[in-house]
């Protein structure tokens, strides 16, 4: 399906290279065969990665979130379809995320399910998507809400980041054969954090992270001194219910920008001076639902990049078009309650697809089928 044009808002002062794409040339088509988890699961976020080895992207997804439900891993045929379903862990738990990444060095996709108010639970892939238990991250639940992946110290190993709604957000240092450090406390960062993200903000060469908080705190940004000792910032003019963020080049400068995701349907764009600092929010949209995910790639080939928006109501797209200029389109589509969007080339043509995390519906892959032109 095609997506519908809405509102084109610009944002003043904020450098954008030009481009001629028109919003009509992003095309997202869906399926009833593209879509997943059928039963009224409380499915709250999604990750793409390929655990079993075969080259194509699967999918993971995290049910739950108050309630104990069961995670899946679906196994993509290698065109988009997910014909193959293996659970995870010993049984339903309350989960908010599936973490991938290789956390025992053996060059396959582990994962970390971050869970409510139980402590995140660490399982260890057999090299085709079968996983089981290894332990657990004392001490990391407390509301638990969002996780990212990282290296946090530099020395080569997968760390993960939690953002907590209650308490302060927390580190865990990969030890290497799936243990991690005890809990280290994230400064700055006493609660209420929902959304998390990774970017080298300051341009150092390390990974800095950047939290969405909500109940009216500011979002912060912390930096790290390379060997996983971070220094929080609070965001000026951030103060307010900000779900979620991501850290992406929006204004083609070469910096990691953040875009952040608020409970009034808005989204705002922080640009990066490049040291690490950010310039106060901009508008750049204003949708009537609470954005609840969100994530940033090049849907059209364009060199610019695209914003997904999933949202309580109806799901859109931020159609960057260069020159402060993006277009707001919603997706045709059924009104569902987005908790998790992610892009990734499920179908192995080489666009983005996007996936979709719905709450008490089906969930759904829809297919890239933007046709590309020489620019």
């Amino acid at each position: 399906m095609k997506i519908r044009r809405a509102t084109m808002l610009a944002v003043a002062g904020i450098l954008i290279a030009a481009t001629t794409a028109r919003a009509d040339e992003i095309e997202l088509r869906d399926s009833v065969f593209l879509e997943f988890e059928f039963e009224a699961r409380m499915t709250a976020d999604i990750a793409l990665a390929d655990v079993d080895g075969d080259g194509d992207l699967d999918v993971l997804a995290a049910n739950g979130r108050h309630w104990a439900q069961p995670d899946f891993v679906y196994l993509n045929n290698g065109d988009g379809r997910l014909l193959e379903a293996l659970p995870i862990g010993r049984g339903p738990s309350a989960s908010y995320r599936v973490q991938p990444g290789d956390y025992d060095g053996d060059g396959d996709i582990d994962i970390v399910v971050v869970r409510d108010l139980l402590a995140a639970v660490v399982l260890v892939n057999d090299g085709k998507g079968n996983f089981a238990e290894a332990g657990t991250l004392e001490g990391s639940g407390g509301s638990a809400r969002n996780a990212v992946g990282l290296d946090a110290n530099g020395d080569d190993r997968s760390d993960i980041a939690i953002a907590r709604r209650r308490g302060p957000d927390l580190l865990f240092l990969g030890l290497g054969d799936m243990r991690f450090s005890p809990a280290i406390e994230l400064p700055g960062t006493d609660g209420p954090s929902t959304g998390m993200a990774t970017g080298d903000f300051d341009g150092d060469g390390d990974t800095d992270l950047a939290i969405a908080r909500r109940e009216g705190a500011a979002s912060l940004v912390l930096l790290n001194d390379g060997m996983g000792n971070f220094s929080a910032t609070p965001l000026s003019g951030t103060e307010g219910d900000n779900r979620q963020l991501v850290a992406a080049d929006m204004d083609g400068d070469g910096d990691a920008d953040i875009m952040l995701g608020r409970d009034d349907g808005s989204v705002a764009l922080l640009a990066n001076r490049g040291d690490g600092s950010f310039a106060a929010p901009r508008a750049i949209a204003a949708g009537t639902q609470p954005v609840q995910s969100m994530a940033a790639v090049d849907f059209d080939g364009d060199g610019l990049v695209d914003l997904a928006l999933g949202t309580e109501g109806r799901n859109a797209i931020l159609h960057n078009r260069g020159k402060a200029e993006f277009v707001y389109t919603e997706l045709e589509e059924e009104l569902a309650d987005t908790y998790g969007i992610a892009a990734g080339d499920i179908d192995g043509d080489g666009l983005p697809d996007l996936v979709i995390a719905n709450s008490e519906a089906a969930n759904k892959i829809m297919l890239n089928r933007t046709e590309g032109e020489e620019r």
